[in-house]
């Protein structure tokens, strides 16, 4: 991959491009050496702290940025941002990339959103004692892949990005940072597979057309929660073999799982679909949480299934070394050889050490043949973090 193919760009929050516009951020980004715009579309709620503005951005629901074209939705309909909608933003935005040769692409968040969670909590994935997570729209409700494809399909009309950034069309997990998320006892990632699994009734009839036996599994994974928490067993080492230990010794458990990943894979070809018929490319998240690459089954993921229909993957590759991230693009490639890799990085305090790490890391993902880096998020960063990223940009640009 040479430098002048390579895709070097930012996460970029739509009301930033608002308050701070176009010909301003376009600027700083050729300034640190980036030749796209990541460009979020549609998002959940959140504060978020912006240092260089010195100010807190309060998104009080999930929604979009744009303006919908309401008759292409049915029972689910998006929540609008409307002061930045009425500004008509993405048109602008991709008229500038174009005349200054930027790439364009927009981040598009699917069914994490609690706004429409809260309003709809039947539609929403629901653990082994049926609560709702309203936070995670359920991806096997029919009305909730109708809101999908409809809000995929309207974004990419109304957006026309050259690119599509697919975050979190599969299975949120149970642990996702909810407001004020408060857990007592230690849950290992055994616990937060069990209680990430969807037992809503149209996922236990998917599961019973596959020939599973739902309200057993059901009964079994209680009994199996159970036990952890009865135990209260602190953090340790045999916890991580525990989801491969149980998927071995209960075939009903591993039916279930494979239900689950077909769900998100028929989502996601029809979303592909989509994109082809626009002449859009469609890169994907392969989870949302920041897991490590063979964790994405948490969300539901099937890296083997879900590759044929994809342009590119873009994992998060937020761990902090080096094998790490040649372990994760290795991982795609042994399922599908030649697959197109991008690499997402934060420079999130948590997650990165140095300006020196971050070049390393995006040396040794060039190194490995990915054709794009992005970085999460300019909309976040202080002026120091900002150039570390120009130092990545122009330690991968002599390669």
């Amino acid at each position: 991959m040479t430098s002048n193919m390579l895709q070097k760009g930012m996460f970029l929050y739509a009301w930033t491009v608002n308050d701070l516009g176009i010909p301003k951020i376009l600027e700083e980004f050729q300034q640190t050496g980036c030749n796209a715009v990541v460009l979020n579309s549609s998002y959940h709620q959140g504060r978020f702290f912006q240092p260089r503005q010195e100010s807190f951005y309060a998104s009080t629901h999930a929604g979009i940025f744009f303006t919908p074209t309401l008759s292409a939705y049915e029972r689910i309909k998006p929540v609008v941002h409307e002061e930045i909608a009425k500004t008509e933003l993405f048109p602008r935005m991709r008229e500038a990339c174009e005349e200054n040769g930027f790439h364009f692409t927009t981040w598009w968040v699917g069914l994490h959103n609690s706004a429409l969670g809260r309003k709809h909590p039947e539609l929403c994935v629901q653990n082994v004692w049926q609560d709702p997570y309203t936070y995670a729209l359920c991806p096997a409700q029919p009305d909730v892949q109708q809101y999908a494809i409809s809000l995929f399909t309207d974004t990419l009309q109304v957006v026309q990005p050259q690119r599509i950034l697919v975050e979190t069309a599969a299975f949120m997990t149970m642990k996702h940072g909810g407001h004020h998320e408060i857990m007592l006892l230690h849950m290992g990632e055994a616990v937060q597979w069990l209680l990430s699994l969807c037992f809503c009734p149209c996922c236990k009839l998917q599961a019973e057309k596959s020939g599973v036996d739902a309200d057993a599994v059901q009964a079994l994974v209680k009994r199996l929660v159970s036990c952890h928490l009865e135990q209260d067993y602190g953090p340790l080492a045999e916890d991580a073999p525990q989801i491969a230990h149980y998927l071995l010794e209960y075939p009903e458990l591993y039916a279930y799982q494979q239900s689950r990943m077909k769900t998100v894979t028929n989502l996601v070809e029809v979303l592909y679909s989509i994109a082809k018929q626009h002449h859009v490319k469609l890169d994907y998240i392969p989870s949302s949480t920041a897991l490590l690459i063979n964790q994405s089954f948490m969300e539901g993921v099937s890296l083997n299934q879900i590759g044929s229909f994809v342009d590119r993957f873009v994992p998060l590759m937020y761990e902090d070394k080096a094998d790490s991230i040649r372990y994760t693009i290795q991982t795609l490639r042994s399922h599908h050889e030649g697959v197109s890799v991008g690499a997402a990085f934060t420079v999130h305090h948590n997650r990165l050490a140095s300006k020196e790490s971050l070049v390393g890391k995006a040396k040794i993902a060039v190194e490995e043949g990915v054709d794009s880096i992005y970085y999460y998020n300019y909309t976040l960063v202080n002026e120091r973090r900002l150039s570390w990223i120009k130092a990545a940009n122009e330690a991968v640009d002599k390669i």
